[in-house]
């Protein structure tokens, strides 16, 4: 795939100032595909992310080489330098890189940026505040300068608003708790997470709106939802 020539100006600036001048400096890895969050996350995993009173999500470092999707349509299941030359904001971002670095040096600190995480890789989840844009940039910064540089991850290391996605039987033990029937109507009940920790699972089954809960059970395990449901007997009554 030739790209060179439908570089715009800005873009071929950006690829110089990362080491690229023409397309046999181009990485292979910047031809590895974005995997579609939708594909990679089931039903229940992607409610459990849905609303961060549920799922343990804070500010969090991670880092560019463990950025592998998105949850946006537009970039999804196209290459990184795909995904880089169809920029929604291309042109702008990458002026806004040059003019103004404290806006990505920024994003070492604190930011609005949000992903969502499972098995230690990381999506960019637009509930949780998104980045695209500047995401997919600074993963193709990543992709050019890696194996260049040797503190390359602990220069691309940023924070954003991380949710975590839980186990598939806790987030399946979720949904149930949610649609016993499978999607089609909510039974009013909903989990609160209580965990301090994304090694643990920990939550108050309640009902009513989560801005104003009711507590029905206090400190459950995630793998203990389901049993706790059904011997409680909480859609018959």
């Amino acid at each position: 795939m030739a790209v060179f020539d439908d570089l715009s100006e800005l873009q071929k600036k950006f690829f110089y100032s990362i080491g690229i001048y023409n397309d046999n400096d181009i990485p292979e890895t910047f031809f590895e595909k974005i995997t579609a969050m939708k594909d990679d996350f089931s039903e229940s995993e992607k409610f459990s992310i849905s609303d961060y009173n549920i799922c343990y999500n804070g500010i969090m470092p991670f880092c560019m080489k463990d950025l592998v999707g998105t949850d946006h349509d537009r970039y999804s299941n196209k290459t990184w330098i795909e995904a880089f030359l169809d920029l929604d904001r291309g042109d702008e971002n990458i002026q806004l890189y040059f003019e103004n670095p404290n806006y990505y040096e920024n994003l070492k600190d604190d930011s609005n940026l949000g992903l969502a995480k499972k098995d230690d890789k990381y999506y960019i989840f637009s509930k949780a505040g998104g980045g695209n844009n500047r995401l997919i940039l600074m993963k193709i910064k990543y992709l050019a300068l890696a194996g260049k540089i040797e503190n390359i991850d602990q220069m691309m290391t940023f924070y954003a608003n991380v949710r975590y996605v839980p186990s598939r039987e806790t987030a399946d033990n979720i949904f149930y708790l949610v649609f016993p029937d499978g999607g089609y109507s909510e039974s009013g009940y909903n989990v609160l997470n209580k965990s301090d920790s994304p090694d643990f699972e920990i939550y108050d089954i309640v009902k009513g709106p989560l801005f104003r809960p009711q507590i029905i059970a206090t400190n459950v395990i995630g793998s203990d939802i389901r049993k706790v449901v059904e011997q409680q007997n909480y859609f018959k009554r």
